[in-house]
């Protein structure tokens, strides 16, 4: 299996889904699922295996190689995303900084050693796919809670001279409400030349992604929205998205870009702190 993945919308090819059982103790791992669960609202294991499957299904159906971590007893293994991420022909495995998650990676040994180039980060750094987004030239990095400053230079330090890395220092809280966990929780591109935006989850404004996109072409959301996770849906084409079936302002958004949606029940997986693209981890798109 050839890894290429130089964009986060070119045509869909390969990638590895998560899975939803035997998932064992539930560890809260972030704010907005603390305060779910708190609330006696934690989803069950079974519904989140529903919503899961269904999204593999979609996957299927339209032509994607999907490919499923190996199952560990007792281990949450749905947000495949921050295990590792392609960028160009080069994949990289995650250091996360939950040491309740690092067990995911050997799930997935099998997959890594049939790729050419594996890059590992040093010791000192975190670095999880959640906080990286490629755009043709660009990769742009998250740094916050989940990936740090040597995160970032181990990146340049590989990929630098190929593609231009642009970090963004994120907003970090204790609230479910506020919190940015990774990147593509505040962005995420979509179509040929659009992005969905919370730049309030930027410590600073995020004027190179605006220079990039042009103001016009961002979908700017609201903090409810965000929370909601209107930037962590899935393209399977520039004209093709999945999307939460709850995110009726943002469909009609990108129905006026002419891009197509897949609705799905999502919202359980929701309550754990990722949705679409957390879920995923492609590993061979076409170019733009």
């Amino acid at each position: 299996m050839e890894v290429n993945v130089n964009s986060e919308t070119g045509k869909l090819n390969s990638v590895l889904l998560g899975i939803a059982s035997d998932r064992g103790k539930d560890y809260l791992n972030n704010p907005k699922h603390a305060e779910i669960a708190a609330k006696g609202e934690a989803p069950t294991e079974e519904q989140l295996i529903k919503e899961v499957e269904e999204f593999n299904r979609i996957l299927v159906e339209n032509g994607v190689q999907v490919v499923r971590p190996r199952n560990i007893s007792e281990q949450g293994q749905i947000f495949c995303r921050d295990i590792g991420f392609s960028i160009g022909n080069d994949f990289f495995v995650c250091k996360m900084k939950k040491d309740n998650r690092q067990a995911e990676i050997s799930a997935i040994d099998g997959l890594i050693n049939s790729f050419k180039t594996v890059h590992y980060p040093p010791k000192d750094a975190f670095i999880e796919g959640g906080d990286i987004i490629v755009w043709k030239n660009h990769v742009f990095v998250g740094i916050g809670d989940r990936t740090n400053e040597v995160g970032v230079n181990f990146l340049k330090s590989i990929i630098g001279d190929k593609k231009e890395v642009i970090a963004f220092p994120l907003r970090v809280t204790n609230e479910g409400k506020s919190n940015i966990l990774h990147l593509d929780c505040a962005f995420q591109p979509v179509g040929a030349k659009f992005g969905i935006i919370y730049k309030e989850g930027f410590k600073n404004v995020p004027e190179p992604i605006y220079d990039i996109f042009g103001e016009k072409n961002l979908i700017e959301v609201s903090q409810q929205e965000m929370y909601d996770m209107f930037p962590n849906i899935f393209s399977i084409n520039p004209e093709k998205v999945v999307i939460e079936k709850s995110f009726e302002r943002l469909k009609k958004e990108l129905i006026k870009r002419n891009i197509e949606t897949i609705e799905i029940n999502y919202g359980q997986v929701s309550k754990l702190g990722g949705l679409l693209r957390c879920s995923t981890c492609p590993i061979n798109r076409d170019d733009l």
